[in-house]
């Protein structure tokens, strides 16, 4: 049995829209978070990471989603 390929589409496409958060977070990240995370007076700012905290889980989200979406189906034996 196979999955619709409108349906396929339509995971594939919703699971590289829910990846972009993760991607803006790990940016932010590796940047150093200029001007976001960066107190000059405080050092780093740790009030953020529940928030890319939650970036990243949403971005888990869209990979499983892609996952799911390209996966060969299993055999089923009669």
């Amino acid at each position: 049995m196979s999955r619709h390929p409108l349906l396929t589409i339509l995971m594939g496409v919703l699971g590289v829209i829910l990846l972009l958060p993760g991607v803006c977070a790990a940016l932010v990240i590796i940047s150093g978070g200029e001007g976001y995370s960066v107190n000059v007076r405080r050092g780093f700012d740790s009030s953020l990471i529940p928030l890319w905290a939650g970036c990243f889980l949403i971005s888990a989200g869209g990979a499983f989603l892609l996952y799911r979406a390209f996966r060969k189906p299993p055999h089923l034996n009669p």
